[in-house]
């Protein structure tokens, strides 16, 4: 039963990443920081929103500067296409 889970699990995650929006209205993507407040998703120049949090792969809070370039994100962009909410993936998700 626990395989049977775990196999739904990963192929509502791969499903998801082909479309890179999840259920709860955040989304994948490969970041890179650009001039503060600019950040770059995917290729596309986002503005992180005043009072953004970014979040690293251990919970812990994190400042724009200490994010690895390249590092794969979930992301939550608000009703005037700011970035509110990063959270940084472990290596190899």
């Amino acid at each position: 039963m626990r395989r049977l889970s775990l196999l739904i699990a990963i192929i509502a995650l791969v499903a998801c990443e082909s479309s890179k929006t999840l259920s709860d209205g955040t989304m994948l993507g490969v970041m890179t920081t650009g001039q503060l407040p600019t950040v770059i998703i995917d290729g596309k120049d986002y503005r992180l929103a005043p009072g953004a949090r970014i979040v690293g792969a251990n919970n812990s809070s994190v400042t724009p500067n200490q994010v690895p370039p390249g590092s794969k994100v979930r992301y939550r962009v608000d009703s005037s296409g700011q970035v509110t909410q990063v959270w940084i993936l472990p290596a190899g998700q």
